[in-house]
């Protein structure tokens, strides 16, 4: 799990650097992903599923919300 968080950490970070420089978004939300396998890895184990995330969506939303 602590893996997944540390991909997961290392993924926000690249897509808020990226939204920041102006790049457009990857075709790829790393981030979402690594969010949904963390849920995955959560049910499989018999825990809620409600690791929310970050995605550069969220991103997009919050930019538009300013």
């Amino acid at each position: 799990m602590n893996q997944l968080f540390y991909h997961h950490q290392l993924a926000v970070i690249a897509a808020d650097r990226a939204h920041h420089k102006g790049e457009a978004p990857a075709h790829f939300d790393l981030p979402n992903h690594y969010a949904q396998r963390i849920n995955m890895f959560r049910e499989k184990r018999g825990l809620q599923p409600d690791f929310v995330g970050y995605s550069s969506a969220h991103a997009q939303q919050q930019i538009t919300a300013i």
